[in-house]
C-alpha cells in the first residue's frame, strides 16, 4: 500500500525524455500525439511522476487490468496491481490500496490527477501533473516481474523485479536491491547496484533472465538461468 502521503505539488516533464513520436498530424507534446483519450489510446505504457517527480508507469491491457511501477510503498518491487477504464474522455485507474490515478486530456497535453483513498475525484487532486504514453520499444521491458533468485543464500526464492522507463531498477530481496537497466539488441540489461549482472531475453514465447555474480566473467556460462513471468494479477 502506499504509505507515503502525497502533496498538493505540481510535478514536471520528467517523464516527457521516455516518449518517442510517431507519424501523425495529431498535436504533438513532447514527442506523443495529443488526442482525445479512448479505450484503444489508453491501453499500453503510461509515464507519470509522483509527489516527488519521480517516475512511476501505469501498464494498461486490453482486458482492463493495470500493473503500477510505484514502488516505493509496503510492496516495493511488487507494484501495484489495478483495473481501468474510459469515463467521458477521461482515464481512470483504480489501484487495490484505494489510490486512483486520473489522466485527461488538458489545455497542454495529457495531464495526471491522483486521490487517495477518501478524497476520490474531490474538487482538488493529491497530486498531478503530465502524464505521457510511452511509444519507444522499452515498453516491452517495462512493468513488474516474477521470477526466481539465483543467488547462493537466496537461491530458488521467489522474486519480483520493477523494471521503470527511466531506467530504474528494483528487486524484492537482497539488502542491495537497486540498480538500472537499459536496453539491448536482443532484449534488456539490469546492471544492480550489488555487482550482479542480468541479461533479460525472449525464448520462444516466454522471457528468460540469465544472471552473472560479481566477478563472473559476463561472456562466460552465467551464475544462473531462469524463466521471468509478467505479473498480470
Amino acid at each position: 500500500m502506499k504509505v507515503i502521503a502525497r502533496l498538493r505539488m505540481p510535478t514536471h516533464g520528467a517523464a516527457l525524455a521516455w516518449a518517442v513520436g510517431c507519424a501523425t498530424h495529431a498535436p504533438m507534446m513532447g514527442g506523443t500525439p495529443i488526442v482525445p483519450i479512448t479505450p484503444q489510446v489508453a491501453t499500453g505504457v503510461w509515464t507519470m511522476t509522483d509527489e516527488r517527480n519521480e517516475t512511476f508507469n501505469a501498464i494498461l491491457r486490453p482486458d482492463g487490468s493495470a500493473t503500477s511501477t510505484w514502488s516505493r510503498g509496503t510492496d516495493g518491487a511488487r507494484g501495484e496491481q489495478g483495473g481501468w477504464s474510459v469515463r467521458d474522455g477521461r482515464l481512470v485507474m483504480k489501484w487495490t490500496d484505494g489510490w486512483t490515478d486520473i489522466v485527461q486530456l488538458g489545455r497542454f497535453g495529457y495531464e495526471k490527477l491522483s486521490y487517495g483513498p477518501r478524497d476520490v475525484e474531490r474538487d482538488f487532486p493529491e497530486c498531478f501533473g503530465q502524464a505521457v504514453k510511452l511509444m519507444d520499444e522499452s515498453g516491452r521491458w517495462v512493468g513488474v516481474w516474477r521470477t526466481s533468485s539465483v543467488g547462493d543464500r537466496t537461491k530458488g526464492e521467489e522474486m519480483f523485479v520493477c523494471l521503470s522507463s527511466d531506467g530504474k531498477a528494483m528487486k524484492s530481496i537482497d539488502a542491495i536491491n537497486t540498480g538500472c537497466w537499459q536496453m539491448q539488441p536482443d532484449g534488456a540489461a539490469i546492471y544492480w547496484s550489488d555487482g550482479w549482472f542480468t541479461l533479460l531475453s525472449l525464448a520462444g514465447d516466454h522471457a528468460v533472465g540469465r544472471s552473472w555474480a560479481p566477478g563472473v566473467d559476463r561472456g562466460g556460462t552465467p551464475s544462473g538461468e531462469v524463466d521471468w513471468t509478467e505479473v498480470r494479477e
